[in-house]
């Protein structure tokens, strides 16, 4: 029973990641999982509770390796690069997740406060600190959304291909260029 709980998480995820939210039917999961529609209702009771369960558990899943990103460094920039690394590879390694959850933030983002831990939270938190401790040159929520903003892109085009080389090669150019525009060039 948990395998095929699990099963149709797995399977509405790549759904949701490749047709939509709105486009994929419970009839869609169904198929893809190999049971019958009237199966899937014995372990969700609507596609809208496996669409949130699928945001809370990702969106739960990468706040979590944030915040250990920042607890387990030592300086600001560790932190900061740290923090960079931990994002891009949970979307390298988890790209289903990574699309479904910038989905659900422009299809739904009415409904993303109402999850306590969210990834931009435990971000705009840690730039708040180092807004604290005279780092950061730039207003906390700009610089969320340049960091943010910068690194779905980087994913976006790693995975079609624009941006070549190792992810760890990305990963490293893309923390240095964001460390220096949203702290050091303010610095003289």
């Amino acid at each position: 029973m948990a395998k095929t709980r699990e099963t149709i998480l797995d399977e509405a995820l790549r759904l949701f990641a490749s047709k939509g939210i709105r486009e994929t039917t419970v009839r869609d999961i169904a198929r893809a999982v190999g049971i019958t529609e009237g199966a899937i209702y014995r372990h969700f009771n609507s596609k809208d509770q496996i669409v949130l369960e699928l945001f809370k558990q990702y969106s739960s899943e990468l706040s979590e390796r944030i915040e250990r990103a920042v607890n387990s460094q030592q300086n600001s920039e560790e932190q900061f690069r740290s923090v960079v690394e931990q994002f891009l590879t949970f979307a390298f390694n988890n790209p289903d997740a990574f699309k479904f959850i910038n989905i659900f933030h422009y299809l739904r983002s009415s409904e993303v406060g109402k999850f306590r831990r969210l990834p931009a939270g435990v971000i705009r938190k840690f730039l708040e600190d180092l807004k604290g401790k005279g780092l950061l040159i730039e207003d906390t929520d700009f610089a969320l959304a340049v960091l943010i903003g910068t690194l779905e892109r980087v994913f976006l085009y790693k995975t079609m291909g624009i941006l070549r080389g190792r992810r760890k090669e990305i990963i490293n150019r893309t923390s240095e260029n964001l460390w220096n525009y949203l702290v050091k060039c303010g610095k003289s």
